[in-house]
């Protein structure tokens, strides 16, 4: 049954006060991120709902992802929907703590701290074929 392999998730579903930059391809800060990440189950323990309410910069920032539907090689699909009516599709694989996510030109890296208080992710974005650069980092602090 999937929801054993669903608890690979659990270390993220909280609530979350989130802090951090946005870089340009030359590593210079473009922006700071300030917001909330909240990840919950959804009723049945098949989805993590995962809701992002953040400000880049100037641009408040909403988006809902769905996280699930485990595949037999341990990964999980990502499909995260925004304000603006975008949508994608990110493939996610768990590590114990650490969390790699893989999509259409971005990965990141997130590591849960060992007393799961706080987590922080790295960004990357793809410049070409071969090259990233360091796109945002982010650090979740439970809120109260």
């Amino acid at each position: 049954m999937t929801t054993e392999q669903m608890r690979a998730l659990e270390p993220i579903v909280n609530k979350w006060r989130t802090a951090g930059q946005v870089f340009d391809a030359s590593g210079a800060e473009v922006m700071k991120v300030e917001g909330t990440d909240e990840y919950e189950w959804m009723p049945g323990g098949q989805w993590v709902i995962h809701r992002i309410d953040v400000m880049m910069g100037d641009d408040h920032t909403q988006a809902l992802e769905l996280i699930g539907d485990p595949a037999e090689d341990g990964t999980f699909t990502m499909r995260a929907f925004d304000a603006s009516g975008a949508f994608d599709t990110m493939t996610l694989t768990v590590r114990g703590r650490t969390f790699h996510t893989q999509g259409d030109g971005v990965r990141n890296t997130l590591t849960v701290a060992d007393d799961g208080a706080s987590m922080s992710v790295v960004w990357e974005q793809q410049t070409d074929d071969q090259n990233w650069f360091r796109w945002m980092e982010l650090v979740f602090e439970l809120r109260a």
